[in-house]
């Protein structure tokens, strides 16, 4: 059988629960982590995978009052996905980003239901 390899985002405090074997048993897939410095690679990620609930507040420190570091976090997430990639989560991303929240309050609850404890939804 023939591995096929996907490259998916993981964003969010948390990756360290998991060890690499555990996420190949979920999906076939080379996990890319995305850290507080931003994008390490110029791969096109197929997926994204958001590891706490409070995943944003790994990637902005005035994420309360302000939208502006996790919008272009998400906007990143957008450009460097693959144009084949068929994501719930990126779909997600990209309604959020067309239809913005009008308060921060919104757009938090909208980044907590980004996560899934499962971890089945990329």
């Amino acid at each position: 059988m023939v591995k096929t390899y996907r490259f998916i985002a993981l964003l969010g405090d948390g990756r360290e629960k998991f060890s690499d074997k555990e996420l190949d048993a979920e999906w076939p897939t080379e996990p890319i982590v995305i850290d507080a410095y931003g994008f390490s690679d110029v791969y096109r990620y197929s997926g994204v995978v958001f590891l706490s609930e409070e995943w944003f507040s790994k990637y902005s420190k005035n994420w309360q009052s302000d939208t502006t570091d996790i919008d272009k976090l998400l906007v990143n997430l957008i450009k460097y996905s693959a144009k084949e990639a068929h994501s719930e989560n990126l779909t997600k991303i990209k309604n959020y980003l067309a239809s913005p929240p009008e308060t921060v309050a919104e757009a938090v609850a909208l980044w907590k239901s980004f996560y899934d404890p499962s971890l089945k939804t990329i």
